[in-house]
């Protein structure tokens, strides 16, 4: 479901990593995989909301990102990676309020800690893509020598 109306008119993001499990330990941290997200949604104009601004902000918006993984050998892995967008919506019967995922993606890999990046990434871009094409006004990048996503300690050189 990619319901990119739903992204009209946010000013900013709060980002999400869900924990990892120890079948990806050593590999690739929780922290890792926020700062990359939030980098590349920098350098897309996206501003970055702290936790306590998300909530205090409309909507109460985060982007929520989950990694599971379960390990094939040495160094390789069968994963599914979720990308979802969490707003504050209201119950058209009842006027009650909640959370609720306006706009997800998601996919099923096999591959190397390599692979899980280039899975968030490619999901990340696509929510960028969905974001910039209902705020067109808020097409700000950033130079990408002042926000630089990173990867892992695992990443080949040359490779953010």
């Amino acid at each position: 479901m990619r319901k990119k109306k739903s992204l009209k008119g946010l000013d900013g993001i709060y980002v999400v990593v869900e924990d990892l499990g120890p079948e990806v330990k050593g590999a690739v941290t929780r922290r890792q995989l926020r700062e990359n997200v939030e980098a590349r949604l920098q350098m897309a104009g996206i501003r970055i909301l702290k936790e306590k601004e998300a909530a205090k902000s409309i909507g109460k918006p985060y982007l929520y990102v989950n990694v599971g993984a379960l390990p094939m050998g040495e160094k390789r892995f069968a994963c599914r990676v979720d990308i979802e967008f969490h707003q504050l919506v209201t119950l058209i019967g009842d006027s009650s309020k909640g959370h609720a995922i306006t706009w997800d993606e998601g996919i099923i890999a096999v591959g190397d800690i390599n692979t899980i990046y280039d899975h968030v990434n490619d999901l990340v871009f696509d929510f960028i893509y969905d974001y910039l094409a209902v705020n067109p006004s808020r097409r700000k990048p950033k130079s990408p020598k002042s926000v630089t996503p990173k990867r892992g300690p695992s990443s080949p050189p040359g490779k953010p």
